[in-house]
């Protein structure tokens, strides 16, 4: 590879560029008890392969038992499954079936999120109330009236006793062994007592053992975070990465150009770039005043099936629907199956739209992860435009966005692929750079994918 591009962290989300965001409890319920599960989870893996997803990121899939908040996050037992999910040998099925299509799985780790009925939390509780100076009462921390402290209103850990964090990393290394590939780690900055020495411990664990490892935000503006010794990240909390909703409503391609180059800072960090897709989408464009929803939706998905870097789409993100009261949070994280099936057939839905793009960028690797410049346009302040070229710098692609709620006529310069032909993924409409230039009619908040033919 040519010296002079920028290095990402090698593993195997180099070849995985497209993450499914979901709670177990929101992927697919098998059995009719309401909830979605191991089973369900399985039975829909094919179905999302076809959909250009080929991972998944979970919160938890541990036992949380009476406390279902934040979709089963804060865990009762580190070492077993929830029975709302199924069982262990459903979970080893699951794993199995993942192993056999390449399909990978990460999931939350916080050493902070342990319920009242966690075993460590209720045998330093007696240790504390025996002897306060007694080595496992020192795995909690307590106020002076003999209640603990508490984080999230559950028992706070202190996260730099070496005891505590050892058997925190014993139990991550518990669920590595069963296919875990990586673990997103949330709120660093709440974790009592951390400092550089425990970040490092953590990551090094993972990263040890071939794992991604990413901290939810703000890993650039926070020191701790920033040399934390994370593989990957986004710079700023996940939807704000590349700010594409901002550059759409606001019509202003120059969120993109500021994201590129806090894509260049976290790659220069060491960190891997990926983006959250999905979890803002229905707030900012129900919420706006525009007629073309749908487009702006339409533009939303194409942008993000052509970025470099992995795309992690939110299970709300996969239907374009106003949201409505979701029930239980134990299913916030969950797919619209109703609205799915109801638009999986219609070509002109937005499920079956973000299918199409999204199994694109999974066929062809310039569509995928890889590198990005921009190219030069004659209306910079709304167009973006940019070569795609695939990590093995075999193939690329030109991607052009117009973020205006205006037809655009757009000449795009292109000195490097002068006399060239592009071809439109879509419509399979050839097209030729002549003059090193290439001119396009752009629709409202339309957008181009085009292959650069040898």
């Amino acid at each position: 590879m040519d010296s002079q591009l920028p290095q990402k962290p090698q593993g195997w989300w180099i070849t995985h560029p497209t993450l499914l965001t979901v709670s177990v409890h929101g992927a697919f319920d098998s059995n009719g008890d309401g909830l979605g599960d191991f089973e369900g989870v399985r039975q829909k893996l094919d179905f999302f392969l076809e959909a250009g997803i080929s991972a998944y990121r979970f919160q938890h899939v541990g036992y949380y038992g009476n406390d279902p908040e934040w979709s089963g996050l804060v865990q009762q037992d580190w070492a077993s499954v929830d029975p709302h999910y199924g069982s262990m040998q459903d979970f080893d099925r699951l794993m199995a079936a993942c192993r056999e299509r390449d399909v990978k799985v990460i999931m939350m780790a916080v050493p902070e999120y342990v319920g009242w009925k966690h075993p460590l939390y209720l045998r330093a509780k007696v240790a504390h109330e025996r002897d306060p100076s007694a080595l496992e009462a020192q795995w909690f921390e307590w106020n002076d009236d003999g209640t603990v402290l508490t984080c999230w209103d559950r028992p706070a850990p202190d996260c730099s006793n070496r005891a505590y964090f050892d058997a925190f990393l014993e139990h991550l290394g518990f669920w590595m062994d069963k296919g875990i590939a990586g673990f997103d780690a949330d709120a660093v900055p709440t974790w009592h007592n951390a400092d550089q020495a425990v970040l490092r411990r953590f990551t090094g664990f993972v990263k040890e053992r071939g794992g991604l490892v990413t901290a939810e935000n703000f890993v650039l503006q926070n020191e701790l975070l920033r040399t934390g010794g994370f593989n990957a990240g986004t710079g700023k909390l996940r939807h704000e990465f590349y700010n594409e909703l901002e550059a759409i409503t606001q019509h202003k391609a120059e969120f993109i150009r500021n994201a590129l180059k806090v894509r260049a800072e976290l790659i220069q960090n060491g960190m891997f770039p990926y983006q959250q897709f999905g979890d803002v989408t229905h707030d900012k464009i129900f919420n706006s005043w525009a007629c073309h929803r749908l487009e702006m939706y339409k533009l939303q998905v194409a942008f993000n099936a052509a970025l470099p870097d992995q795309v992690w789409i939110l299970a709300a993100g996969l239907t374009f629907t106003e949201r409505k009261n979701q029930g239980p949070e134990i299913v916030d994280l969950g797919v619209d199956w109703p609205a799915l099936e109801a638009q999986k057939d219609d070509p002109d839905s937005a499920f079956s739209h973000l299918r199409r793009l999204f199994a694109l960028r999974a066929q062809h690797k310039e569509l995928g992860i890889g590198h990005i410049e921009e190219v030069a346009t004659d209306c910079p302040e709304t167009v973006f435009a940019a070569l795609r070229t695939s990590e093995d710098l075999e193939t690329q692609a030109l991607v052009i966005f117009n973020f205006s709620d205006q037809k655009q006529p757009v000449t795009v310069q292109l000195p490097a692929l002068a006399e060239r032909r592009l071809k439109n993924y879509l419509s399979g409409e050839v097209l030729e750079v002549k003059a090193q230039s290439l001119k396009l009619d752009l629709q409202l908040y339309g957008y181009k994918l085009l292959k650069v033919l040898p």
